[in-house]
């Protein structure tokens, strides 16, 4: 079902993953159902860059469901990584690194990612490069 569990902050230090978060891109974002917006993930050049209405790109140049199957390939690869909340929340709940889930289900509303047992909720996307900048 999922690869990487367990790992629930980047290098164990939550704070960095807030940061983390915060330079990333919400589903609806990528999808380009918001306002335009940059983050500072965007400023990684590598392969797979991130960027504000990607996916709705990708489904218009290459097929219907494109869009999903990119975003699902690009987390599955781990080119891109999701940050979020494990549903249902508690008061002490906090961001976790979402972990890799074959045949993902996305939701835009709430930024979610989940396969239909797990869901997280609040998600932002970041490329994994984005990652190892040891100065975020």
């Amino acid at each position: 079902m999922t690869q990487d569990e367990g790992k629930d902050s980047v290098d164990g230090d939550p704070d960095r993953l807030s940061v983390l978060w915060a330079g990333g891109y919400s589903i609806a974002e990528l999808w380009g159902y918001s306002e335009p917006v940059t983050r500072s993930t965007s400023a990684v050049e590598a392969a797979h860059g991130l960027l504000w209405g990607i996916l709705s790109i990708v489904e218009y140049q290459v097929s219907k469901g494109a869009g999903h199957r990119y975003l699902r390939e690009r987390l599955w690869a781990g080119d891109w990584i999701a940050i979020g909340n494990l549903e249902p929340k508690v008061p002490e709940s906090a961001l976790c690194r979402v972990p890799k889930i074959k045949d993902a289900k996305f939701g835009r509303k709430v930024s979610a990612i989940g396969d239909g047992t797990v869901k997280y909720t609040g998600v932002r996307i970041v490329h994994a490069q984005f990652d190892a900048d040891p100065l975020v």
